[in-house]
């Protein structure tokens, strides 16, 4: 067993007993944190400048009150890179709650120096680390998870290749298998548990080939796979629309990169 997946068995053994019948101290009573009590976590002092830098373009307090995060939740933030939303998410819930910061081979290559030093010397207590485990392979619990979270991710399901300086890398060797992924995630999450979504929005019919070379994707895919998986769309969002961006501009270029339209849903467990 690992490190990290040994921190969460004792995690999980820990709330077991807290949220016993003679134990309930600490768990969450699902009252939505305010957008008010999350500017007052964003505007924490000893949060670094590098993430206060991008608050402006991702609306942190209007996605977390979108998606009704509570205090004392279990949160599995997916595909979590360097750990941004990991650490919000985890000052907003509290000592009482829980984040799982979870990467996969390929996202954990991108984001593990960020999120190494993010939560070293137990800068975050309530932060435990899953790498490097793939979607469909995420040990946890039935039922343990109130909210699942990918933020700007999901088309990494279908991210294979990219070319640099005209040579073609491979970076996974296929697509991720998005229906084992979503199967193993409704398992996790708790009865009307939430699954949020959001990503940079791409031309409709576009298919994987804006998810794998634009790092795009068509909502109507996100949305179709879900509502497949077992899922019910509660909410969508508006308020991360752009409508000045090129949806055929990469999100990495230099014209757009940080200030992509992109589409949120908010999906319960049916």
């Amino acid at each position: 067993m690992t490190p990290s997946l040994f921190r969460l068995f004792i995690h999980q053994l820990v709330a077991i007993v807290l949220l016993s019948p003679c134990y309930t101290v600490g768990a969450s009573d699902n009252t939505p944190i305010s957008q008010a009590r999350l500017q007052q976590v964003l505007a924490s002092p000893d949060r670094l400048d590098s993430d206060r830098g991008r608050d402006s373009d991702r609306q942190p307090a209007r996605v977390l009150t979108f998606s009704d995060l509570a205090a004392a939740e279990t949160v599995l933030d997916l595909y979590a890179g360097g750990g941004w939303y990991s650490e919000i998410m985890a000052r907003a819930i509290g000592p009482d709650g829980v984040v799982y910061a979870h990467n996969d081979a390929l996202t954990w290559r991108f984001g593990q120096a960020e999120l190494i030093r993010r939560t070293a010397d137990a800068r975050l207590p309530n932060v435990i680390r899953i790498d490097k485990v793939p979607l469909a392979s995420i040990d946890m619990p039935d039922q343990s998870v109130d909210l699942a979270f990918m933020a700007i991710n999901y088309h990494d399901l279908f991210f294979t290749h990219r070319v640099r300086n005209g040579k073609r890398q491979v970076m996974r060797d296929g697509v991720v298998d998005h229906r084992a992924a979503l199967a193993n995630i409704r398992r996790m999450l708790k009865p009307r548990g939430r699954l949020i979504i959001s990503d940079h929005l791409a031309h409709p019919g576009s298919g994987y080939v804006a998810a794998n070379d634009l790092h795009r994707i068509d909502p109507a895919i996100v949305r179709h796979q879900l509502e497949k998986a077992g899922f019910e769309l509660e909410a969508e969002g508006y308020f991360l629309r752009n409508p000045n961006d090129d949806l055929n501009l990469l999100v990495f270029d230099p014209a757009i990169r940080g200030k992509t339209s992109r589409f949120i849903y908010k999906f319960v467990k049916q």
